[in-house]
Formats: C-alpha cells, structure tokens, sequence
C-alpha cells in the first residue's frame, strides 16, 4: 500500500488533508476536513476520469489567471 498526502487550505481558512492510497488494485482517496471525514473508493478508470476532471479544472482556472489576452 502506497499513501501520498496533500494539505491545503479550505473555506475560512481550515487546514483539509487529502490521503490517496492504493490498496488491492482501488485507489483511495480520504479527506479529512475536520471535523468532517469522508472517504472515496474508485476503481482505476475511474481515478483516471477524476484526474482527468482535475486536469481540465487546472487549465481553465489558469486560463482565468492568465486574463484576456490582448
């Protein structure tokens, strides 16, 4: 079992922890945002269509930072 870890910010400033794990072929992915928790189980094609979400919401969010191009 592999475990990665990211921390980031959340709303008014609360500190969220995303674990990302592999285990028996799945990949898991658990958030705490205290004092919630809450946990996800994805299969590989599925992680691949989250990344690719991710993917997609990175390039548009730097498109917006970028501006309008003059």
């Amino acid at each position: 079992m592999t475990r990665r870890k990211l921390v980031v910010r959340g709303r008014q400033g609360a500190r969220v922890v995303f674990y990302v794990e592999t285990y028996r072929g799945n990949v898991w992915i658990t958030c705490y945002d205290c004092p919630f928790t809450s946990e996800a189980i994805l299969e590989p094609a599925q992680a691949d269509s989250l990344v690719e979400l991710i993917n997609q919401a990175t390039q548009e969010a730097r498109r917006y930072n970028d501006g309008p191009v003059s």
